[in-house]
């Protein structure tokens, strides 16, 4: 451990409140200080191009290998000097703190001298989301769709490595020759377009479980669709009625002694072939493969209802949407249930 990290702790304790805010804001004032003047050495870095002469191939790899900043460090104040030597009017307002290194480093693709005024007007005192909602105004429409695959990535390997390589999201971007020294996991990645509704949503229900900003999507995500399916899947309600049985033994549900006269399945009757069939459709070849469909399944009766069927659960089945046609058909004729079928 460096010495003044010893140090430094025990001296601050000693200051009073007022003492420790002056000295705060001091550090805050010189950091911000060095910052500016850091995006003036970076310019004058690129001009000089003497990174080539120690055996960097760019201001980039010199800023990563040399200076030691991470890759979204260094991109970061690059393209925020960038930013500031061809308007050099973002210097003020990055002095006088109304815009960061954020902001200038996504701003400075999308900025020309057309655009810079209002762009430069719009940005200050904007909360990162609201720089990235207007850069988005300044880029080619995406073509972008729901997209699922499998990804390997890096477990976090702190101290042996460079920080860059940690940081990285996929262990394809890893050089190679550090691949078989990172361990890795599965992952999946999920890509899909939403509105302003469902993020309102979403943070909204990430406050109401306690989370905070930095809460991943997964960690908020992942027991709401749990919840959803412990409410909904038919699996889940009948297991909850049959506990609740067990619990009960003596109770007993109302029923309406002409229900088999209605067409309607009961829920709970329909809750019950669901779980019995595993939520698949039940149809299988001679040959013995079973249909896989899982989508849209449909109740059918083995014996029709308009045959006298019954709705007990062994005179019920799940099929999907085609083979329940299919089977209506064989049963009834296709004569007859042409007239109940959609013309396509």
């Amino acid at each position: 451990m460096h010495h003044e990290d010893q140090v430094l702790p025990a001296l601050l304790r000693k200051l009073d409140d007022s003492e420790f805010h002056h000295q705060f804001e001091l550090i805050a004032s010189i950091e911000h200080a060095s910052t500016l003047k850091m995006l003036h050495f970076l310019n004058d870095l690129e001009r000089r191009k003497s990174y080539l002469d120690l055996g960097y191939s760019s201001v980039f790899d010199y800023c990563v290998r040399k200076i030691k900043y991470s890759s979204s460090q260094a991109g970061r104040r690059i393209q925020a000097a960038r930013c500031c030597r061809r308007y050099p009017e973002a210097f003020g307002y990055l002095r006088e703190r109304e815009v960061c290194i954020m902001t200038l480093a996504m701003m400075e693709p999308i900025v020309t001298d057309d655009n810079k005024d209002e762009i430069f007007q719009r940005v200050r005192g904007a909360s990162r989301r609201e720089v990235e909602r207007l850069i988005s105004e300044y880029r080619p429409a995406a073509a972008l769709r729901d997209r699922i695959r499998y990804v390997q990535v890096p477990l976090p390997q702190p101290g042996e490595l460079d920080r860059a390589l940690v940081d990285r999201h996929c262990a394809s971007s890893i050089p190679e020759q550090y691949r078989d020294r990172i361990p890795t996991e599965e992952k999946v990645f999920v890509q899909f377009l939403a509105d302003e509704e469902f993020l309102q949503l979403f943070e909204e229900i990430r406050d109401l479980m306690g989370g905070s900003a930095f809460e991943s999507f997964v960690e908020v995500m992942k027991p709401v669709l749990k919840e959803y399916r412990d409410r909904h899947s038919p699996v889940a309600k009948h297991e909850r009625r049959e506990k609740k049985r067990a619990d009960t033994p003596d109770s007993h549900r109302w029923e309406w002694k002409d229900a088999t006269k209605s067409r309607h399945v009961p829920e709970e009757t329909r809750d019950e072939v669901f779980a019995r069939d595993d939520g698949q459709c039940s149809f299988i070849a001679p040959d013995g493969t079973r249909c896989q469909c899982t989508k849209g399944l449909q109740i059918d009766h083995v014996k029709p209802f308009a045959n006298g069927g019954t709705h007990d659960p062994s005179n019920l089945r799940l099929l999907c949407g085609a083979h329940n046609r299919c089977e209506a058909e064989r049963s009834m004729g296709a004569h007859v249930m042409k007239q109940f079928w959609r013309t396509q």
